[in-house]
């Protein structure tokens, strides 16, 4: 199989990796000239060119790039699918180009870290990759897809473009921003006077405020409803804590902590 990746950062060049040590041969491009040089180096892709006359084409740019993207390509023979955090505008600018040869996909794998360099073989192994197919959909486009992302060790859930953008505002959305409110409230508490002495929480909890703004400026914007009221409720919620707080009320804050945990333990068991 001839696949053509477009933007070879951690998610696009892990998928390459994969791809290439299976047997596919991977043309690529990105609008960073040094960042294509860099993932042929690594041997992310064979060659840097082209992809519509890829047998499937990836856009693995940022979610707010990928209409434009998708429109500034030539005449594409085969399915294309993506790899964005959002799916409904989307899967609608795909549709729009591309008719029932597009998926839309959304790889739950990833990192911190990006750029080719950050690339990883094995990131999609034992993970899910949502897909969300439309009415529209061609059957041997998806089943292409999904084929692709079983073969690099992926599990495959189908789902509504819209569902998938209201439930991925809770359970990635959020805790995104919630990372980055956390790190930039310790920064204006006085970051410097920090310094080494954070432990194994802050650590865990602020992971993913290390990932650079571009791709979490265009997931947050292009999803802010769904996201609006995911921070509504978080912000309720830390309210409620910090009303128990100020006056001094176990119960509330015992209270506050199992339901959390309960809550916890529905979403991950």
């Amino acid at each position: 199989m001839k696949v053509g990746l477009v933007g070879t950062g951690l998610v696009g060049g892990s998928l390459g990796l994969a791809l290439r040590a299976r047997g596919a041969v991977v043309v690529g491009q990105d609008r960073d000239p040094r960042a294509a040089e860099r993932a042929r180096e690594l041997g992310i892709v064979d060659s840097i060119g082209a992809v519509e006359g890829a047998d499937l084409v990836v856009l693995a740019v940022p979610v707010r790039s990928i209409p434009g993207c998708a429109r500034s390509l030539g005449p594409v023979a085969g399915v294309v699918t993506d790899v964005g955090s959002t799916k409904a505008a989307v899967v609608r600018g795909g549709e729009a180009v591309f008719g029932g040869r597009f998926v839309g996909g959304h790889p739950m794998a990833g990192s911190e870290r990006s750029g080719p360099d950050a690339a990883d073989a094995r990131l999609f192994e034992g993970r899910r990759v949502l897909l969300t197919p439309t009415a529209r959909t061609e059957p041997d486009a998806l089943a292409r897809v999904a084929e692709m992302w079983r073969g690099v060790g992926a599990t495959i859930v189908e789902m509504d473009a819209e569902r998938h953008d209201r439930v991925l505002a809770a359970v990635s959305h959020l805790p995104h921003a919630v990372a980055y409110a956390l790190a930039g409230a310790l920064g204006a508490l006085g970051a410097d006077s920090f310094r080494g002495l954070a432990g194994g929480g802050l650590t865990d909890t602020t992971r993913i405020a290390a990932t650079p703004a571009p791709m979490w400026i265009d997931v947050f914007l292009e999803n802010k409803g769904a996201l609006l009221e995911a921070l509504d409720a978080f912000s309720a919620e830390l309210g409620a804590l910090r009303a128990a707080v100020e006056r001094d009320d176990s119960a509330a804050i015992a209270a506050f902590i199992e339901g959390a945990r309960a809550a916890r333990a529905r979403i991950l068991g």
